[in-house]
């Protein structure tokens, strides 16, 4: 069996594998920010709800985000 397309040509499987991860990540990020969504993250130890503004909410306090996304000014 001969092969079309020689072995360096062809970044191995885990390094398409990593840039396909990225980038799908990336473009989820992208869509929920553009829709004013928060991404969930982890951060220092717990998961957090980062708002498009920048503003970081861990989960147990997401429920003080008021109905546009966006963290409630009371706290």
């Amino acid at each position: 069996m001969s092969k079309l397309v020689s072995d360096l040509e062809l970044p191995p499987l885990f390094e398409k594998a990593n840039r396909a991860m990225k980038e799908a990540v990336a473009g989820a990020i992208a869509e929920h920010w553009r829709a004013g969504r928060p991404v969930h993250i982890w951060k220092d130890g717990q998961v957090v709800a980062l708002y498009p503004d920048g503003t970081c909410v861990p989960e147990s306090e997401e429920g003080s985000v008021s109905p546009d996304g966006a963290p409630s000014e009371d706290r």
